[in-house]
């Protein structure tokens, strides 16, 4: 994949987010563990009825996502611009998939004719959260999204707190 990524426009503040505090983060670390184990009980119903035919939707998944794991913790502690990137790809790598994957399965509804509403043919989009690249900035999540087919669609991003990601790249399928 091309390794170019499109520049911020001028003026535009998109480099490393400040670090959050140590005082903070040692807070939400040890304090999310009031609100984690009414949640673990919440979480453990939810999978029983699950079991049991229930369904509904992922509340898991949301929940792991917002908690401060220690290797998070380290992370926004001291991370360096190379941990970021890591982190970044990682992050790239589980959103990624999936929204090329939801486009080309619109796109082969619509050559199939399975569905009745047919699907405008788009670019997938992800949105990354700034918890994802804080170290690097938003320059630096261009970069290591233009090595998956990424870019940054400056117009509609945010990079104090998140940035849009749109598929250029040949989808694969």
């Amino acid at each position: 994949m091309s390794t170019v990524h499109n520049p911020p426009p001028a003026g535009l503040a998109a480099g490393p987010l400040p670090r959050r505090s140590a005082v903070g983060l040692a807070l939400q670390f040890w304090l999310q563990w009031l609100w984690l184990l009414p949640w673990a009980v919440l979480i453990a119903v939810y999978f029983v009825g699950a079991l049991l035919g229930a369904g509904g939707d992922s509340v898991g998944p949301n929940i792991v996502r917002s908690t401060l794991t220690p290797r998070r913790y380290r992370l926004e502690r001291h991370g360096t611009p190379q941990e970021w990137e890591a982190w970044a790809d990682a992050e790239l790598q589980r959103v990624g998939p999936p929204a090329v994957a939801r486009e080309l399965e619109h796109r082969a509804r619509n050559a199939e004719g399975r569905s009745r509403y047919k699907h405008p043919e788009t670019d997938p989009v992800v949105t990354v959260k700034k918890r994802d690249y804080r170290g690097i900035g938003a320059t630096g999540l261009a970069a290591v999204a233009a090595r998956r087919g990424w870019q940054v669609d400056w117009a509609q991003s945010r990079p104090g707190s998140e940035v849009r990601l749109v598929h250029r790249g040949p989808l694969g399928g």
